[in-house]
């Protein structure tokens, strides 16, 4: 901290003091703080190390009483069996009692791959309750990406009110890396040339950004490659001197790998593009999408064909608008198309890394530009999926326009990066037409657009049968009828959720057959899986037609 001559020096508020110099110690009631914390941000970025340092000041500071940290994941804390989580989750818990727990990739504990009971939820419920009933002898720090440890925090009520303080541990730049490399060097006793500092630096702005990358888990990884590659050039010189042992060579780092490959470039697996279009073709509904991306596939096959031949490929861009309602299978169709881009050696990788405005979009001048491009580098090789991609383009306020600012360094990375990453903005129709004409450059780069129609009754009684049958539930004909009268009489507002919807329905009926069953005694096993017409819920009246 600077300080002008003269000037006392002010120690940063509550380092360096004991708990008897603060407001209790002169008759004042403590504020109410909370001391759990947020992490959030990309893998390799420090968050454990910034972690243990964490818990080691607040035992000086006597906060907490020994300040060690106890680090876990989803398998410490979730069990296969009804009421094991718990007593998982509570013996982790008491571990890290008078220190900091400190749980990683906190989000997975909200997702439930399998589709059976949600043993995560389970997890995150016990933490809520003991978090409240040790509230003074324990630091919690949840660690993740931005994007999914927003949906993290949304999944109970207690954790926003517990977890209100979030820092964002942001990428390193390839100045931060040569650094990091450079420090490597150090406590190895090894030294970069000029030169390989310089070509360092090229090889970390090249270096694609999705996630495989480590941040200073690459950078370690960089130079550990690059010291393998001095002893093998150094096993062919017959006289070795102990400075030629300690000097790196640009010779000794390896050539980076491509993050995309271009159309028709990488090899095409077509055994495996037939597969996802066939899995394409068995999502309900949505006849004019299976025809829309079917239709891009042929393009993209034909431009592939003709470069074979030595003939000119057509002008083609992948990129795509997804313009609909909610719950209508955007994200699911974008996960397809990445894999079948891969699959035709379009993409390299074909992942998808989902974000919304609050994952681009800054706090302050230049911070957008910085949060767009770290997402848009992590997509490198696959696809970048922008949900409710609209809002971008909507002031939030009076202030700077920092939305803008993310489609111009958006148009402007998807220029300088055409052939690595395709793009997915997504939203409902009308307001997307907004976001087209918030750049004059979006409307070129976006020349396709896919349409997402609302779910009609069947449709939506067919994914209730499609999920119910998949948790080892059955319907009845008298249960398909009521489901169906359902969904016919629900009013389809703008905000109606189609296949969330739907999903909603079935587990209102599972948890009023939970009950029922809670009331018969000794239940068959058909009693248990066959959900009956008094398992379907009435028609909210809010959302009931002509109520």
């Amino acid at each position: 901290r600077r300080r002008t001559a003269g000037a006392p020096a002010v120690a940063a508020p509550g380092l360096h003091r004991r708990p008897g110099h603060g407001r209790a110690a002169v008759g004042l009631p403590a504020p109410p703080l909370s001391r759990h914390l947020v992490f959030t941000g990309a893998p390799g970025t420090g968050k454990t190390t910034v972690a243990r340092l964490y818990g080691r000041i607040l035992a000086e500071l006597g906060v907490i009483s020994t300040g060690q940290l106890v680090e876990v994941g989803r398998p410490d804390l979730v069990a296969s069996v009804v009421g094991g989580t718990a007593l998982k989750t509570a013996e982790k818990f008491e571990q890290a009692l008078g220190g900091v727990l400190f749980i990683d990739e906190a989000y997975t504990l909200s997702a439930n791959a399998s589709g059976g009971p949600d043993f995560g939820r389970e997890a995150i419920d016990t933490l809520v309750k003991l978090m409240e009933d040790h509230r003074d002898e324990i630091v919690v720090i949840v660690a993740g990406y931005t994007h999914e440890m927003r949906r993290f925090l949304a999944t109970n009520p207690g954790l926003a009110s517990r977890f209100s303080r979030t820092i964002e541990f942001a990428d390193y730049s390839p100045a931060d890396l040569v650094t990091i490399v450079e420090g490597q060097c150090r406590a190895h006793d090894y030294r970069l040339e000029y030169e390989t500092r310089a070509a360092l630096v090229t090889f970390f702005e090249n270096m694609p950004r999705d996630d495989a990358f480590g941040n200073g888990r690459s950078a370690r990884k960089v130079f550990e490659e690059m010291v393998g590659r001095q002893a093998y050039r150094l096993a062919e010189e017959p006289d070795i001197t102990p400075v030629e042992m300690t000097r790196l060579l640009p010779s000794d780092l390896a050539p980076p790998a491509a993050a995309g490959v271009g159309a028709g470039v990488g090899a095409s697996d077509v055994g495996r593009v037939d597969s996802l279009l066939a899995e394409l073709r068995q999502m309900v509904g949505l006849a004019d999408v299976k025809r829309e991306v079917g239709n891009m596939v042929d393009l993209l096959a034909s431009s592939r064909q003709r470069i074979e031949a030595g003939l000119p490929a057509p002008p083609l861009s992948r990129h795509l608008i997804f313009a609909g309602p909610p719950g209508t299978g955007k994200t699911t169709v974008a996960r397809l198309y990445g894999s079948i881009l891969a699959a035709m050696g379009v993409l390299q990788r074909g992942q998808v890394i989902e974000v919304g405005r609050a994952d681009l979009v800054g706090e302050y001048i230049g911070h957008t530009a910085q949060r767009t491009k770290a997402a848009f580098d992590r997509a490198r090789g696959g696809v970048l999926f922008i949900d409710e991609a609209y809002t971008l383009a909507s002031a939030s306020g009076s202030g700077p326009d920092f939305g803008r600012e993310a489609i111009d360094t958006l148009v402007k990375l998807m220029e300088d990066h055409r052939d690595e990453v395709v793009v997915i903005a997504a939203g409902y129709e009308g307001e997307m037409e907004t976001f087209l004409g918030a750049n004059p450059g979006l409307s070129s780069r976006f020349s396709h657009r896919v349409r997402f129609a609302d779910y009609s009754t069947d449709e939506l009684v067919t994914i209730v049968s499609q999920h119910a049958a998949a948790a080892g539930y059955e319907l009845s004909t008298a249960t398909v009828a009521a489901l169906r009268a359902h969904f016919a009489g629900v009013q389809r507002g703008s905000s109606f959720g189609n296949g969330r919807y739907a999903r909603q329905v079935l587990d209102e009926a599972v948890t009023r057959h939970a009950k029922r069953m809670r009331r018969t005694e000794s239940p068959t096993i058909q009693d248990l899986s066959l959900l009956l017409r008094e398992d379907v819920a009435p028609v909210p009246a809010q959302a009931g037609a002509g109520e």
